[in-house]
């Protein structure tokens, strides 16, 4: 495994019950709530669920739709397995590193990326895997935070990125919409809040 998804492993390996309460309650649900329920609302068939961590993205998504969920961190998935039993969700549940599938070309319906490319070490590449296991045409739906449009905003995310990478691994600054075309998805609509810091594309892959 490359050093820096082996960082990242254990960064969110540590203790991530913690993570599981910040992110659903407070002000991360308040953030991230409504966004993640219109994620799960999109996805169709079978879903592939990228950075599925904690299974927070599980309660949203129709109980017809066949959900596969990767994640780097074996114990965030262990949660996301409790979660699952208690929501009486089934979900196929894999450690997986997002820039290497395991899965053939053609073999979703769906995907969704879920606050991982900030963290995914060659975002890009992880994009363009996604691409080659989704069907052509199919949804693309990326939540994340990202580099602000708003200038001011933009300069202040450049600033804390350093710090932010060198503890947690964690890219405050990535342009991901700009990566998501190059990838050759076909954006169809980017709903921005807080600032512009957090993003929901909404996209095809290509035909």
């Amino acid at each position: 495994m490359p050093d820096r998804l082996s960082r990242i492993r254990r960064i969110y390996d540590r203790d991530p019950q913690p993570y599981d309460r910040a992110m659903s309650s407070g002000l991360s649900g308040w953030m991230l709530g409504d966004r993640r329920r219109k994620v799960g609302e999109m996805m169709r068939g079978r879903a592939l669920d990228v950075g599925f961590g904690t299974g927070l993205s599980l309660p949203h998504y129709a109980p017809g739709v066949e959900v596969v969920g990767i994640d780097a961190s074996p114990k965030m998935l262990g949660i996301a397995r409790e979660a699952s039993i208690r929501l009486g969700r089934q979900a196929s549940l894999l450690v997986m590193d997002a820039e290497r599938l395991a899965f053939p070309d053609d073999s979703f319906d769906s995907v969704a990326f879920n606050l991982c490319l900030c963290t995914i070490p060659d975002p890009e590449r992880a994009v363009r895997e996604a691409v080659r296991v989704a069907r052509p045409g199919a949804r693309m739906v990326f939540l994340e935070h990202v580099r602000s449009h708003i200038l001011p905003v933009a300069l202040v995310q450049e600033a804390l990125n350093p710090l932010l990478v060198a503890l947690q691994e964690d890219h405050f600054n990535r342009r991901t919409a700009d990566m998501v075309r190059r990838a050759g998805i076909q954006i169809e609509s980017i709903d921005r809040w807080m600032l512009g810091i957090f993003n929901l594309i909404v996209g095809r892959a290509p035909s």
